[in-house]
């Protein structure tokens, strides 16, 4: 990337320092980048992911949410230049954004009245109802966890986390049939949402949030981001959930939003998709394919593992997800 590119598209003035890449991303890199006109933050969103028809008009929408949303949460929203948020710089897309100085917290760092922020910042983007258009890749489609291993074998037979994909292989295909039979009951409401309001998009200042990445937002099941958003922030860093922080992020949640009468079982099969998901495009990452270089197949390497030891877990997590919504 010619970061001066990015400069003169934006009038940001000259450079003041060398650009310095942000660590957290797992998509796209990011760089912040000190200029004569202030700091900012440069995503450069990753080449395989754009080189999917459909991936230009899905960043434009979901920053057309964000936008709208800000008028009731704290988003993030990118910088416009000519008309988009999303800018063409010499052969790659560029997303830039106001640096911010708070930074995202984790366990053990996160506490319940983090927990109690999110469940109340969560409602009020449900219990806003904004709309959002469908995409084709909004539709769920059955991942093929044999042909997967197949991919995996034979790009590259010796990989360490072979072994621990062909052990979960039986239970992912359970997983993947329990999901797409939960997807098929109709959702009582569909309404825009973040749909990856994980800990490491909101940034904090005290108990103030910012929340950020915001380019998986699309049309989601209440109900079922809020059962991923309580996974999220309830996990309490030692691969257990906190009682405390589940049931503090849901009486704020339920303080705004009444989810009476929500099928928990179903929501809670169905909310397996994304993580099943996630997994199949990072098995496809770390044997070589959808990545733009080996850094990117690395990190794929590493998702692999890290969401086999997740899937692993989930089952127990969703049982006790289910006794604080059912509660």
């Amino acid at each position: 990337m010619h970061f001066q590119y990015i400069v003169q598209k934006y009038a940001l003035g000259m450079l003041l320092s060398a650009p310095t890449p942000v660590l957290g991303g797992f998509l796209h890199t990011t760089y912040r980048l000190d200029t004569a006109e202030g700091s900012y933050a440069a995503k450069v969103l990753n080449p395989a992911i754009m080189a999917r028809p459909e991936a230009y008009q899905n960043m434009i929408r979901s920053e057309g949410i964000a936008r709208a949303l800000s008028a009731v949460v704290p988003a993030v929203c990118a910088i416009e230049t000519d008309g988009s948020p999303v800018a063409r710089v010499d052969s790659e897309y560029v997303m830039l954004y106001p640096w911010l100085s708070s930074k995202p917290l984790f366990p053990p760092k996160l506490t319940p009245r983090h927990a109690a922020v999110i469940g109340d910042l969560l409602a009020k983007i449900h219990v806003c109802a904004l709309t959002a258009e469908e995409s084709p890749s909004d539709k769920p489609e059955a991942n093929d966890w044999d042909a997967l291993l197949a991919l995996a074998e034979e790009r590259d037979a010796g990989a360490v986390w072979l072994p621990g994909l062909r052990d979960a292989l039986p239970e992912l295909a359970s997983m993947e049939r329990e999901a797409m039979e939960a997807l098929t009951i109709p959702a009582r409401q569909i309404v825009a949402g973040h749909r990856d309001l994980d800990p490491k998009n909101v940034l904090w200042n005290g108990l103030e949030p910012s929340v950020i990445d915001w380019e998986a937002a699309g049309p989601v099941d209440p109900d079922a981001e809020l059962i991923d958003v309580l996974l999220s922030w309830a996990d309490d860093g030692r691969g257990n959930l906190s009682p405390e922080m589940g049931e503090r992020l849901l009486a704020a949640y339920r303080a705004r939003r009444d989810d009476a009468g929500a099928d928990w079982e179903a929501l809670c099969a169905a909310s397996t998709k994304n993580p099943l998901d996630w997994l199949a495009y990072n098995i496809r990452r770390a044997s070589g394919v959808e990545i733009a270089d080996d850094a990117e197949r690395h990190v794929g390497e590493s998702e692999v593992q890290k969401t086999l030891r997740s899937l692993a877990r989930r089952r127990e997590e969703l049982a006790m997800v289910r006794r604080w919504l059912e509660g």
